[in-house]
């Protein structure tokens, strides 16, 4: 894992040095973003299932300018027992006004809505959710682009017996690749 880290954060680091394109960037207005990935884990809940989920996500907001975009996404993260539907705010950074390639930072934070079917058995329920991380945009135009990022996702939630609910956290490495607008 410390080895793919260190790989990605070469190519931000390179990538950020590309030679600057004489492209016009839309500096405010509406933004979008879409990616899917991977969550993966290592065992860190009581229950001991510990899978790599999927996950997909967009996010709809405003650029305030070329280094500011804040918004509000869904999601939908498909645990191997678990369907949790994340409802979240972002704010995503540029670290560069200019070039090819452009590093970013991100945060999310929101409530992931259990959707998981409960029976008389087995209860689930949602909880907080927070994610931050770091990416980088190749630029395809004045407008859009396809993005990659890493980053760190915390999920809460609680299931068990209708009586007894234990608390979980499952805490992911998420790596995803979309586009943007």
């Amino acid at each position: 894992m410390r080895v793919l880290i260190f790989i990605f954060l070469c190519c931000c680091s390179s990538f950020s040095q590309a030679q600057e394109l004489p492209i016009i960037y839309r500096e405010k207005g509406f933004g979008h973003y879409t990616e899917i990935g991977a969550l993966a884990a290592t065992k860190n809940r009581p229950d001991n299932v510990t899978t790599a989920a999927f996950s997909f996500q967009t996010v709809n907001g405003y650029r305030f300018s070329n280094r500011l975009f804040t918004g509000v996404g869904v999601a939908a993260d498909l645990y191997a027992t678990q369907t949790i539907i994340p409802v979240f705010a972002s704010v995503r950074t540029n670290l560069l006004d200019k070039g090819l390639f452009v590093p970013y930072l991100f945060a999310d934070a929101g409530y992931g809505f259990d959707i998981t079917t409960s029976t008389t058995d087995q209860q689930y329920k949602g909880g907080l959710m927070f994610a931050t991380g770091i990416g980088f945009k190749i630029r395809f135009s004045a407008v859009a682009g396809f993005h990659l990022n890493m980053g760190y996702r915390v999920q809460k939630g609680s299931t068990g017996t209708a009586g007894h609910l234990d608390p979980y956290t499952n805490q992911r490495i998420a790596l995803r690749a979309g586009f943007y607008l």
